[in-house]
């Protein structure tokens, strides 16, 4: 009954007034094409320009790794070109390959010849070497056999000649780094001298 009596209420009220009471249902509408498809064309762009960086960078790099190589292959230690700015390097690249000489190159070969390194393999005795420790460093071990032939190219490789007979490698990553290995080791990995 009471059902009745709310519908006949209901029916007598105007139809505008339940419309204007009712919440608004909101349209979803579609995003626009056109921001949809300036948003793409702005993503492509960042992309590009990101992978165009990138690109310029590793192009940048494989570049001056090329010219320090050359460099350290004529004898210029590379821990030396650290006093040099890039465009000097790439600059000294071009003269020396042109094979003039400037005052750049002059000074960079003037450095690379007062390098301390041994043109021959220095002797020590297998006694000397036993003396090794794991903890010592490039210099300690220098200042221990003696200044000899370095054959290694961006690393360190000291050659001594052992007893007259063998030749031994010491490898060293930097002049700061650990010999890692005890003399008696380094002894097992005499060879023979040719």
């Amino acid at each position: 009954m009471k059902t009745e009596k709310l519908f006949q209420a209901i029916g007598t009220v105007n139809d505008e007034y339940i419309l204007e009471a009712a919440p608004k249902a909101r349209e979803n509408k579609p995003p626009q094409k056109r921001w949809v498809r300036w948003q793409i064309a702005a993503a492509l762009i960042a992309c590009l320009i990101v992978g165009t960086a990138i690109t310029a960078y590793a192009v940048e790099t494989h570049r001056f790794n090329a010219a320090v190589t050359y460099l350290t292959s004529l004898g210029i230690k590379a821990e030396d070109l650290s006093d040099y700015s890039r465009q000097q390097i790439y600059q000294a690249v071009e003269v020396l390959k042109a094979g003039t000489y400037n005052e750049l190159t002059q000074k960079m070969l003037a450095n690379a010849s007062q390098s301390t390194a041994a043109e021959a393999p220095a002797q020590v005795t297998s006694e000397q070497i036993r003396k090794l420790t794991p903890t010592m460093t490039y210099k300690e071990v220098i200042s221990s056999l003696g200044v000899t032939q370095d054959i290694g190219s961006g690393i360190y490789i000291l050659v001594y000649e052992v007893d007259g007979k063998y030749l031994v490698n010491i490898p060293f990553a930097s002049q700061d780094a650990q010999l890692g290995v005890t003399g008696d080791k380094l002894l097992k990995a005499l060879k023979p001298k040719q």
